[in-house]
């Protein structure tokens, strides 16, 4: 049985707020309408989903797997990012069919079915596909059916054409241990990305936020775009775009933060001069990319198209004599340039570490320094070689809409 019973419904009403592992030491033995197991993961459900996705957490008929399922699923902020890219391609989705041939929980597929003519979520897990059934229609979903079995089988014996398709192969091993690279996920998107661009005028490809860009663009055919997309100082996805008709003789790379975008091409960063700061002294403004940036790295467009010059060839950090306000990144007033033993008096300060000798947790116990504070550390590598810790104060930056 998936649905929840009236008694687990009042028993998860009342208890969306505890320690889940606490309210798990005192459940007694279940019973025929009240199931500990199904009520603990209904709570820890709706926590975790208060984060992730608010509108299913403020659902009361809104059932939740296991703890694995949930941590896979897109947020919000990602789920919608991946209807823009749909919108942007598919211009009369009320005439298409859409397709999710790894439906999971089914968060994306909620939110990248909608407008079109016919959606299909297809999963092999049984268990997912019931759970999928209550909350799509909780979520008053309509024009969808629900498919219990393989996706690429699904997408090879379909009888007609997608105007998207979307999958999101599992990252995990038979093992359970997180897989990175492209073949090690299942499916494996390289045995049948020639059927996919048979059956869809696209395809959207979610990666591990793990992944070398640059392995996208080796192994998968068609690319349009590829996206970097983080979010709260993170990177949470890499999304690969595949169309049937590319338009553009290389894809074109988005780093996308918190709604914040910079676009290039691989080419402009291969075919840029980094600019090399001479000095990096005190009174200098310091900047530190944002996750999405350090993942697609256009690390010399960045001195190009901002001003900021990097530090040294081989450190990602910028500096500039003026305050640049819309670079895609963390700004910092640059307090002192030291080494080692100019840092001992110290008491409190959050470090990094960027082409340094040293790891942070060693720097800090070398330093005696406690986390957190004011005090911005940055140990890195300077052009002449000089390995250096640059003291530095944060700024709070207003940025561009658009880069």
């Amino acid at each position: 049985m998936i649905l929840s019973t009236p008694r687990e419904k009042e028993f998860v009403s009342g208890r969306i707020d505890d320690d889940v592992r606490a309210l798990a030491l005192r459940m007694k033995e279940g019973t025929a309408d009240f199931r500990p197991k199904f009520v603990l993961q209904q709570i820890a459900g709706i926590q975790i989903m208060r984060r992730k996705m608010p509108l299913w957490a403020d659902n009361q008929d809104i059932i939740y797997p296991i703890h694995l399922s949930l941590e896979q699923c897109s947020s919000e902020f990602t789920a919608n990012y991946k209807r823009e890219i749909i919108e942007r391609y598919c211009t009369k989705m009320s005439e298409c069919n859409f397709a999710d041939l790894t439906g999971g929980f089914g968060v994306d597929f909620s939110v990248m079915s909608v407008g079109f003519g016919r959606a299909h979520y297809v999963e092999r897990n049984s268990e997912l596909c019931e759970i999928a059934a209550n909350n799509f229609q909780a979520l008053t979903l309509v024009n969808y059916e629900i498919t219990n079995g393989d996706g690429v089988e699904f997408l090879k014996n379909f009888d007609g054409h997608f105007g998207a398709i979307f999958i999101d192969p599992a990252r995990r091993d038979s093992s359970g241990g997180k897989t990175v690279h492209i073949q090690d996920c299942e499916p494996n998107i390289l045995d049948f990305q020639d059927v996919i661009l048979q059956k869809a005028d696209i395809a959207i490809i979610k990666l591990s936020p793990m992944l070398d860009i640059s392995e996208c663009q080796l192994r998968l055919k068609n690319i349009a775009e590829i996206h970097a997309v983080a979010a709260d100082g993170e990177c949470k996805e890499i999304l690969v775009v595949l169309t049937a008709d590319p338009k553009n003789d290389e894809p074109r790379i988005i780093a996308v933060n918190n709604n914040l975008t910079f676009s290039f091409l691989k080419s402009e960063e291969q075919n840029c001069a980094a600019t090399i700061a001479a000095n990096v002294q005190e009174g200098m403004y310091l900047y530190e990319p944002n996750a999405a940036i350090m993942k697609a790295a256009p690390f010399r467009l960045l001195t190009q198209r901002f001003g900021a010059k990097k530090i040294a060839r081989n450190s990602n950090l910028y500096v500039s004599d003026e305050w640049i306000e819309d670079f895609p990144g963390r700004g910092f007033r640059i307090v002192k340039v030291g080494g080692i033993k100019d840092f001992k008096s110290i008491e409190k300060a959050n470090i990094a570490v960027r082409n340094f000798p040293l790891k942070a947790d060693e720097l800090r116990k070398q330093l005696k320094i406690k986390d957190g504070g004011d005090i911005y550390l940055f140990a890195t590598t300077l052009n002449d070689g000089r390995k250096v810790i640059i003291e530095t104060r944060k700024i709070i930056i207003t940025f561009a809409q658009n880069f």
